[in-house]
């Protein structure tokens, strides 16, 4: 039950990382400087946002969030990077082929940046029992 958590988890932020990162490139902003402060603010507040709903649920499923919160980071870039590649080689159309381009685009640009910060969220602000 816990692998199929942790998938679904996965493969819902991959989605919504991607739904509300174009809709924070969507603001328009004309300076290129704000523009990238306004980006990087968001990708912090997306990762934010993730790391407290993933360990929201978690936590309620009795699960230790501070674990699968890493399965969760490994298995959505795993995805991102591998599925658009098969789906290439098995399906070679050209609107597939646009479209997975755009998911594994996706998945490098905003993937790595949320699930690096999500790691960090995951080491620096669960709580640590120290053992006496």
């Amino acid at each position: 039950m816990e692998k199929f958590i942790v998938f679904l988890s996965s493969v819902f932020e991959f989605i919504f990382y991607t739904f509300l990162m174009v809709l924070i490139g969507c603001i328009p902003i004309n300076n290129q400087a704000l523009k990238l402060l306004v980006h990087f603010l968001g990708l912090i507040f997306v990762a934010f946002f993730f790391y407290i709903l993933i360990r929201f649920i978690f936590n309620k499923l009795d699960m230790r969030a501070k674990k699968y919160i890493y399965y969760v980071v490994v298995v959505n870039f795993i995805l991102g990077l591998i599925a658009p590649i098969i789906l290439i080689l098995i399906i070679p159309s050209e609107v597939l082929t646009n479209f997975a381009f755009l998911v594994l685009v996706s998945s490098v640009y905003y993937g790595i940046l949320i699930n690096v910060l999500l790691c960090f969220f995951n080491y620096f602000l669960t709580n640590r029992y120290k053992k006496a």
